[in-house]
């Protein structure tokens, strides 16, 4: 697989387990390898929809607290689109909808990703933003 196909599959892994979490769906197995935001590079940066800004280790800290936190919750993504790429990074932009569980919104994001020594992609930074 190119990095595109890679990223896309990232990013398609992660919404399906980060909607797993909310609904407190997981295995221990998965718990695990949630937290241990293995695909997640060590610099990593988030910007919410809010503004509010996350470290790697904020968004460890945070997992927790909001496991089975949503009930209910459907995630459902589209638009997976490569937006930049030169070696070894790439830039990639996705719409993601949440509905139910108490939320319901829709955020268009982009997610750069670099490539980790063994050729796979790693969540460098992450902004997303509602859009109406």
């Amino acid at each position: 697989m190119n990095l595109n196909e890679l990223a896309s599959h990232e990013i398609v892994h992660f919404i399906e387990q980060i909607g797993k979490w909310f609904r407190g769906e997981m295995s221990p197995n998965e718990k695990e390898e949630m937290l241990a935001l293995n695909s997640f590079h060590a610099d990593f940066r988030m910007i919410s929809p809010t503004g509010a800004c996350m470290s790697r280790a904020d968004l460890g800290n945070w997992l927790p607290s909001v496991y089975a936190g949503k009930p209910g919750i459907v995630l459902e993504l589209r638009d997976i689109n490569l937006r930049f790429e030169q070696e070894g990074a790439i830039l990639m932009e996705y719409v993601e909808t949440q509905k139910g569980g108490g939320v319901d919104n829709t955020r268009i994001s982009t997610a750069l990703f670099v490539q980790d020594e063994n050729g796979q992609p790693q969540w460098r930074n992450l902004h997303e933003t509602f859009m109406p």
